[in-house]
């Protein structure tokens, strides 16, 4: 049974989320910038220099190594959130990140959750709102955000 057809486990106050554990690597942003532009244009295109694939550029704009682009943090904690609530994360989830941090290539990065707050609606019914956050190896957090889904358990 896929995430989107589960039904979602009840959560707890304070429970706690885990998504992937990713080393953002060169080849990983290559990639996802291609794919988002090919996206955008219709067709096969390759992104070129930016800070995001490029060393010397990067360095040039006061930055140790390319850097990821913040989506990309963004994108894994919806997958989270997929996994945790399915169809009802897709259908009516919020989710709201702020980039705190930049994310230099070759940085672990884990993805994390935690229920804040459960509020029973009726009809079964639920509203969990969450702390969501991804961090680096170190456990310093790099982009921090807010989530929010209604579920039918």
């Amino acid at each position: 049974m896929s995430a989107l057809t589960a039904d979602p486990q009840p959560l707890a106050v304070g429970a706690e989320l885990s998504g992937p554990e990713i080393v953002v690597n060169a080849d990983r942003l290559a990639a996802y910038g291609d794919g988002l532009l090919s996206s955008a244009a219709g067709r096969a295109v390759q992104v070129g220099s930016n800070i995001h694939t490029d060393v010397e550029l990067a360095r040039s704009q006061g930055l140790p190594a390319p850097i990821a682009d913040g989506m990309l943090s963004t994108n894994y904690l919806s997958s989270m959130l997929t996994r945790a609530f399915g169809r009802f994360y897709i259908e009516n989830g919020e989710l709201r990140t702020k980039f705190i941090k930049p994310v230099p290539v070759d940085t672990l990065l884990r993805v994390r959750g935690r229920v804040r707050a459960r509020e029973e609606l009726g009809d079964g019914r639920v509203r969990y709102e969450l702390d969501v956050w991804t961090e680096n190896g170190n456990g310093v957090k790099v982009v921090d955000g807010d989530a929010a889904v209604e579920v039918t358990e």
